[in-house]
């Protein structure tokens, strides 16, 4: 199955069957996995698209209407990676929705250093999309599938797809990024950090170095997969990959879905 774009009119969802060459720069993007027509955190994820479409002159009816047709456009059987987007065009933002299969499920990652921050929006998903699979692809060679931005301070800022939270030695505790650190608020660790809390297990926000990975456990986090274990860091620091903790906070994330609307 392949992708199918669709652009809003303020009505209605039309198919877009060529590239469109008005099209310009993504603005703003959102994702997230849809299975069976189940997802998870959903509300979540609207809100922040909606923040950050208003931001550039949609209203609120606007984006209500297009969320409404997205929700009853997205297919109830199979897996589904549905992505909602603004695009800039000469005409003004335009709403968009991309309909594509999701992957099947990854439970691992090996992770490496890059070599540079190349994001220019740091709290928006969008604009650095393309950018931030070059960074991504940048690492490739040394087998790594997912790409670590660091701070000029040498200490984790976010994958360049991705949320990472580590676990120390002793598994005790979730430790996240600070959150005054400009990145994507990531609606995963949202929803982990939420079972933290339940569970009683202490999520700490740290500045984490490569020293302090030495023995740790790291959480590669996106929409896409849940949780995954990084199980490689070449060059890096040796890690520890706990599946068994792995599976059973994902099982625990996983059962928060909803139907969609």
């Amino acid at each position: 199955m392949s992708t199918r774009l669709f652009s809003f009119s303020g009505e209605a969802l039309g198919a877009i069957e060529w590239c469109d060459p008005g099209a310009r720069e993504t603005l703003v993007a959102e994702s997230w996995r849809v299975e069976s027509g189940e997802a998870v955190a959903l509300s979540r994820h609207r809100t922040r698209f909606c923040d950050s479409a208003i931001k550039h002159g949609l209203d609120s009816a606007t984006l209500d209407a297009f969320w409404d047709l997205v929700m009853a456009t997205i297919p109830r059987e199979g897996s589904w990676f549905p992505r909602v987007e603004v695009g800039a065009t000469p005409g003004g933002p335009t709403l968009r929705y991309r309909e594509r299969p999701a992957p099947e499920w990854l439970s691992e990652a090996v992770v490496a250093r890059a070599e540079h921050d190349p994001r220019t929006t740091p709290l928006t998903k969008g604009p650095d999309l393309d950018a931030l699979m070059a960074l991504r692809r940048s690492v490739a060679h040394t087998g790594a599938t997912e790409a670590l931005i660091f701070s000029p301070e040498g200490t984790i800022v976010e994958g360049a797809y991705s949320t990472i939270v580590m676990i120390p030695p002793g598994g005790h505790e979730l430790r996240i990024v600070p959150r005054t650190v400009p990145r994507i608020p990531s609606v995963t660790e949202a929803v982990i950090t939420d079972i933290a809390t339940r569970r009683g297990v202490a999520v700490v926000e740290a500045h984490s170095t490569l020293n302090d990975c030495e023995g740790s456990g790291l959480w590669v986090l996106s929409a896409l997969h849940g949780i995954r274990v990084a199980n490689g860091f070449p060059g890096g620091p040796q890690l520890s990959a706990d599946m068994a903790r792995r599976d059973e906070w994902q099982a625990r994330w996983w059962e928060t879905r909803e139907p969609l609307p």
